[in-house]
């Protein structure tokens, strides 16, 4: 017994009313119908439909089932759709590998609502680019300059002062006259340590009164090492300070955002395109951005 084929009849027929539309509705001919019907009335014991006047109703019999035929067929749409998932080859994307684990797993987790068997490949910008050049992915999130960008997320200080919140300005940063202790400094991550940000900060922080060397270049482990240690600070968006467990504000002055595009490999699938545009709303998640209005 096809209980696939006979429950997609009895519900095509039981939604329409008529064989011949439901035959229309499934595309197969009106005698399959009948006999997948019948067929499914001989399994199930009993008649499904009213066939003594000129409307096909349905028997108090037919009505209890139609809900649950309709779940049989939920179900193995499903599993259809989850076998396809499982043979398709993942698509590999490049991701920033400050990421956090958990926005690694949530984009993962997005990307499978969607259809997509994603593999997320975590490395620095440069190498990010590089994967992407020599086709070891499918296609990458790389930094953009702030014209050309598809997310964008602003900039600001962390610390682990529980008190900050404020918008904190270069300036509180010079070393003046008297001051004890070191000079507190700001660390730029590989993720930053570009000419739209970690330049343009190091310009504005020497306007400002700072010296250059308070402007640092560093991974993100050694760096959130010193934050967590000193009164140093540290570059990052609002989301990734949550992740660290530090406490953001706002730059003052300069306005500094990080930019990010979508790079396909060249010469890669078409469908690429439509992956990368399914994701887009997850990826601003994941990077704790918000998607750039073209």
């Amino acid at each position: 017994m096809d209980i696939e084929g006979g429950c997609r009849a009895f519900v095509a027929v039981g939604e329409r009313g008529s064989f011949t539309g439901a035959a229309a509705a499934i595309g197969v001919p009106q005698p399959v119908v009948s006999r997948r019907v019948a067929a499914l009335e001989a399994h199930l014991g009993g008649s499904l439909f009213d066939r003594t006047t000129r409307e096909v109703l349905l028997t108090p019999l037919g009505r209890r089932l139609l809900p649950a035929a309709r779940r049989v067929l939920e179900a193995t749409d499903d599993l259809r759709a989850a076998a396809r998932v499982g043979e398709q080859a993942p698509f590999r994307l490049a991701v920033p590998e400050d990421l956090s684990p958990s926005a690694v797993a949530t984009l993962v987790a997005d990307a499978k609502e969607e259809g997509i068997r994603l593999r997320a490949v975590a490395a620095p910008p440069v190498r990010r680019a590089e994967l992407v050049r020599d086709a070891v992915v499918d296609a990458a999130i790389v930094t953009a300059a702030s014209g050309g960008s598809r997310w964008s997320a602003p900039l600001g200080l962390a610390s682990g002062d529980p008190a900050a919140g404020a918008a904190t300005f270069l300036d509180e940063l010079a070393v003046r006259r008297g001051d004890e202790g070191p000079a507190r400094r700001v660390w730029v991550t590989p993720e930053d340590d570009n000419a739209p940000v970690g330049d343009a900060l190091v310009r504005s922080a020497v306007a400002a009164g700072c010296r250059p060397s308070q402007v640092r270049v560093a991974p993100l482990v050694p760096a959130l090492a010193d934050v967590m240690t000193s009164r140093d600070l540290l570059l990052c968006t609002e989301a990734q300070a949550r992740d660290l467990g530090l406490s953001w504000s706002p730059l003052g002055g300069p306005a500094l955002s990080r930019a990010y595009r979508a790079e396909a490999r060249p010469g890669g699938a078409p469908a690429a395109a439509a992956v990368l545009a399914a994701l887009a709303g997850a990826v601003a998640h994941a990077l704790g951005a918000a998607e750039v209005v073209a």
